[in-house]
């Protein structure tokens, strides 16, 4: 996935196993979900987008410009309900950098005022900002066409 137009050999030199990153924020904002009258608890994918948000937030500045970091993969185990309104602190750290594929796997550890609330396992793609968005407006107008000549 990743695009080598640019005179970037490795996009992901400046990223190694062992990489750590936390961040914290509070939860129950995006879109609470009601588990009893009154009682409103982070969802599920609040949770994975904290995650998801803290890798993001912790390898593209060590990426070279012009890159980001695209989701290929998910895993979570939502371990413990979180109260809405209460704040998180998530913790990363990449597991693996596969510079051929372009990808670095990461785990996450999500901890709120009682403990662990939920784990989990990413895998992200390093693409070039700028020819990943031709490749989406390429697609874009494809359906555009596509739905026209119906």
């Amino acid at each position: 996935m990743t695009d080598d137009s640019d005179d970037t050999d490795d996009p992901l030199a400046g990223v190694e196993p062992g990489f750590e990153y936390e961040s914290t924020r509070e939860v129950g904002e995006i879109e609470p979900q009601t588990v009893a009258d009154g009682v409103e608890v982070a969802a599920t994918p609040e949770i994975i987008g904290a995650m998801e948000q803290t890798v993001y937030d912790g390898v593209v500045p060590n990426l070279p410009a012009g890159h980001r970091i695209v989701g290929v993969r998910v895993e979570c185990d939502h371990r413990a309900p979180t109260p809405a309104g209460e704040e998180i602190r998530v913790r990363i750290e990449v597991e693996e950098v596969d510079a051929e594929r372009g990808q670095i796997t990461s785990s996450a550890t999500v901890e709120d005022e009682d403990g662990v609330a939920a784990t989990g396992r990413m895998r992200h793609a390093v693409v070039n900002r700028e020819a990943f968005a031709e490749r989406v407006r390429e697609r874009v107008d494809g359906e555009f066409e596509n739905a026209n000549a119906e």
